[in-house]
């Protein structure tokens, strides 16, 4: 069987990823009967090319921006994918303006479907969400069947569609690591939050409940990893600035490539994860697989991934989040956690992904 991959707007992050692991595991399951053809831009084509049965595609219009790799969608992709005998086309990317037929497109981007979390960008950046969420809805009405990642994005793109679709729940594999890693400085209790910054992830509420935690108990740490915006930031160093002792106890780190990571894993105490806006985060899944405690925002989808008491809070309200740290300081509950978490990391395992994945994408040519 040769699948299409139109990867045209998948740059990084966890797409890029996702379409990796994805190929790898497939791969180890089914051998040579499946090929690949990938067409994007050379960065996301990079880590593909050494890859067994892959054959990458890309061009100019793909490399220079999102905007006219789009270009490139409709001018180029049905006749590579013709050209190369591809019996359907997988879009993991959310928008397809090909022509060819049949495709199975996917659901992986929450935020140009919520529009109190877009109402609090730039209005530039409203706009490009409005754009978003029109063709990604014109890609789902025009697919041959959705894959959605679990049940809170199914029901909201579905409302969103008004029409009948062919469709499936299959959530991302994780790569397990051998053994739960969790393993607490005894001496440090290490609050971990990775996830680059934008408004729906209140880094600064976290910010502001950690403070005062930190004035209740010196033995606290922060520790934050992400790509870093202009106007958070400088509210939290205006935070940071104002007393000495948060200084020394609230890390920012910045980009840290995922390989390197796991160190700061194997030193937390407890992840922290306050986004009010996603799909399946890559975040949590790596965290479970680590056998780490977690503690998260009470929206969909993040409070029916991780289970317990009390280890869900309102990342609208600094005092929310405080408390909820307040109650999972303890290193008898941690340790439940922990072993809970790695348990639960099971769930999402890529042959499974795989099998049901390619599985889907027969019963829709």
């Amino acid at each position: 069987m040769i699948i299409g991959i139109d990867a045209s707007n998948i740059r990084t992050g966890g797409g890029k990823k996702h379409i990796e692991q994805f190929i790898i595991n497939s791969n180890k399951v089914f051998g040579t009967t499946l090929t690949y053809v990938v067409v994007s831009n050379k960065k996301t084509l990079n880590s593909l090319k050494k890859l067994e049965n892959v054959k990458c595609i890309t061009n100019s219009l793909l490399n220079f921006s999102n905007i006219t790799s789009f270009f490139s969608q409709f001018i180029f992709s049905k006749s590579y994918f013709k050209k190369n005998n591809c019996e359907t086309v997988f879009v993991p990317g959310g928008i397809f303006f090909s022509s060819f037929r049949p495709f199975v497109s996917m659901s992986q981007n929450m935020l140009p479907f919520d529009p109190y979390e877009i109402s609090n960008f730039k209005f530039h950046k409203r706009i490009k969400f409005k754009l978003i969420k029109f063709f990604q809805l014109n890609t789902f009405k025009k697919s041959n069947g959705i894959i959605f990642l679990n049940e809170y994005a199914k029901n909201i793109i579905l409302k969103k569609i008004k029409i009948k679709k062919k469709h499936v729940i299959i959530p991302h594999g994780i790569n397990r690591s051998g053994k739960n890693i969790y393993s607490p400085d005894q001496k440090k209790f290490k609050i971990l939050y990775i996830s680059d910054f934008f408004p729906y992830k209140h880094h600064v509420n976290v910010v502001r409940a950690v403070k005062e935690i930190i004035n209740k108990n010196s033995n606290v740490y922060l520790t934050l990893i992400g790509n870093q915006d202009k106007s958070s930031l400088r509210t939290i160093n205006d935070i940071i600035s104002k007393e000495k002792r948060i200084k020394n106890r609230i890390e920012l780190v910045g980009f840290v490539p995922n390989h390197e990571i796991v160190k700061y894993y194997k030193e937390s105490s407890l992840v922290l994860f306050a986004s009010t806006c996603e799909n399946l985060p890559f975040i949590i899944l790596e965290s479970l697989s680590y056998g780490m405690p977690i503690i998260a925002s009470n929206k969909k989808p993040m409070c029916e991934m991780i289970y317990g008491q009390n280890i869900l809070f309102d990342s609208y309200n600094p005092k929310s989040i405080e408390e909820i740290i307040f109650k999972n300081m303890e290193s008898k509950k941690l340790s439940k956690m922990s072993i809970e978490n790695y348990q639960l990391s099971k769930l999402y395992n890529w042959r499974d992904n795989v099998i049901n994945t390619i599985g889907f994408f027969k019963s829709c040519i």
